[in-house]
């Protein structure tokens, strides 16, 4: 009776030795995107490892455990998310038993479907990669120890740096005095001086000769009268004349009317007919001059004398 329990058993175990790897879905209900899920692979005997292959791109295996309990084979325990929404198929592992004269073994294939949004309830942020270092990357009392150096030396620089010359002050500038332009009949006075010194006359050139005389004086009225005199004609001169004080207006207007004719009507004078003009004109310039000289006298309080 004993032997017929024994073979029972052994046949019991044998069917358990049998029965091949199983596999077994843990929290894969309402799956979405970015979710774990477990897969725990048995076997009657003990496993070793699990082969992930690098192709996967619709489920990312974050971690694999090999689990040991007492009085059963050793499992393995597969951490997993998935990485696109949709339906779908999750590839065939291969599986190491312990043993290596055992031949590994393969999972089957199986198809989930995947919410494209995570359940707004889950706010747990899940890092498919552990922290990588940056390269050349310092530790964090070196940042400190360099900031600190740093102060260090711009305190030095600061404190030892050489003291700045004074600065130079600014020299004044001289400022040039205004250059007081000479009166008009002196300037006109001038003027002549350079013509009779040209000796126009003796040349034969008698119109050249009178264009400068009557130049010399139209240049004198616009500047003392404040008229544009060098634009206007004799007729148009004689005109503001009798509207305005010109100092012996009617000499004046002789003296221009005897020079168009020279330019205009050919005339052709003497040398001592252009000698008493020029004469005349010398004349009655200079009388500016004492003119002003009496102004002088008067304002600053010369008097008779």
């Amino acid at each position: 009776m004993r032997k017929i329990a024994l073979l029972f058993i052994l046949i019991f175990a044998g069917l358990l030795s049998l029965q091949g790897l199983t596999q077994n879905l843990v929290g894969a209900d309402d799956l979405s995107v970015g979710d774990r899920f477990k897969l725990e692979l048995r076997d009657g005997e003990d496993l070793r490892s699990v082969a992930v292959p690098d192709t996967m791109e619709n489920f990312k295996v974050l971690q694999w455990k090999l689990m040991k309990e007492a009085q059963h084979p050793d499992w393995i325990e597969m951490t997993i998310v998935p990485l696109l929404p949709g339906s779908q198929s999750f590839p065939s592992l291969e599986v190491f038993p312990a043993n290596l004269a055992t031949p590994s073994m393969y999972t089957d294939r199986f198809r989930l479907n995947i919410v494209a949004v995570r359940d707004q309830a889950d706010t747990l942020l899940v890092d498919l990669k552990p922290l990588e270092k940056y390269p050349l990357q310092l530790p964090w009392w070196l940042y400190w120890a360099l900031a600190g150096l740093a102060l260090l030396v711009m305190a030095l620089i600061y404190f030892v740096k050489p003291k700045a010359a004074p600065a130079e002050k600014p020299k004044k500038l001289e400022v040039p005095q205004p250059i007081i332009p000479d009166p008009a009949w002196k300037e006109a006075l001038k003027k002549l001086d350079e013509l009779i010194a040209e000796e126009l006359m003796l040349r034969g050139e008698q119109k050249q000769h009178h264009f400068r005389l009557s130049e010399i004086l139209r240049q004198f009225l616009q500047r003392k009268y404040r008229f544009a005199a060098m634009e206007m004609s004799t007729s148009e001169i004689q005109w503001v004349s009798s509207r305005i004080y010109v100092e012996a207006a009617p000499e004046v207007i002789g003296f221009l009317k005897y020079c168009d004719r020279v330019k205009f009507a050919k005339y052709l004078p003497g040398w001592e007919e252009a000698d008493v003009v020029q004469s005349w004109l010398r004349q009655w310039l200079t009388a500016f001059e004492v003119e002003e000289a009496r102004e002088k006298l008067s304002t600053t309080g010369g008097g008779d004398a």
